[in-house]
C-alpha cells in the first residue's frame, strides 16, 4: 500500500487534501447493497405486534393489580387511625383503581404504538408525554380537593400507577420495537 500523499511522514494535510473519507472509498464499501458517498434509507423501527400487545395486555394487568393493593391499603390505613377526612379524592373505592389503572396502561402501550409508527426516537417522545400526564394527574387532586389529606391519597396512587405503567411500556417497547 503506497501513500497517495507523498513519502515525507511530517507532511500535513493542506485545504485541497483533506482527510481520507472512508464511506467515500469503494474499498470499504462493505456489502451493504450501496454504492459508496450514497447514504443508506432511514427506515421506521419495526414492531413485533404480537409481543407488543400481549406485553400491554400485562401491563394492564400488573397495573390493575397495583391500582387495587394500592388504595386497599391506603383505605385500611386512614379506616385504622379515623383521621376524619376522606382518604383519597374521587378515588376511595380499589376496584375503580384497578380499572383506571388498566384503562391507563392501555392508553399508554396506545401511545407508544402510534408514537413508533411516525416520530423519531419514540422512547423518547413518549417517555417525556406519560411523565407530564402523571405529573399533571398527581397535581391536580391539590387543586380540586378541599383538604390535602383527601388529595394525597388519590396523589400517591397516581403517581403508584404512573411509575408503573411508564416502567413496564418501556420494557415491552424496548423487547419489541426493532430499529
Amino acid at each position: 500500500m503506497t501513500n497517495p500523499y507523498g513519502d515525507d511522514p511530517t507532511r500535513a494535510y493542506g485545504r485541497e487534501q483533506e482527510y481520507p473519507s472512508y464511506g467515500n472509498q469503494p474499498q470499504y464499501a462493505g456489502n451493504t447493497g450501496h454504492s459508496a458517498g450514497q447514504q443508506r434509507p432511514e427506515q421506521q423501527p419495526k414492531v413485533d405486534n404480537g409481543p407488543f400487545f400481549a406485553g400491554i395486555g400485562a401491563t394492564a394487568l400488573v397495573a390493575a393489580i397495583a391500582g387495587w393493593v394500592v388504595t386497599a391499603i391506603l383505605q385500611a390505613v386512614y379506616n385504622r387511625f379515623e383521621w376524619g377526612t376522606v382518604w383519597a379524592y374521587g378515588l376511595v373505592d380499589p376496584w375503580t383503581a384497578a380499572f383506571t389503572g388498566a384503562l391507563a396502561a392501555v392508553l399508554s402501550g396506545a401511545l407508544m404504538w402510534l408514537l413508533v409508527q411516525g416520530v423519531p426516537s419514540p422512547l423518547t417522545f413518549y417517555s417525556w408525554i406519560a411523565a407530564l400526564i402523571v405529573v399533571a394527574v398527581v397535581a391536580l387532586p391539590f387543586l380540586a380537593a378541599q383538604s390535602w389529606q383527601a388529595a394525597l391519597g388519590a396523589g400517591i396512587v397516581h403517581g403508584f400507577l404512573g411509575a408503573v405503567i411508564i416502567t413496564l411500556t418501556d420494557v415491552v417497547a424496548g423487547r419489541t420495537v426493532h430499529e
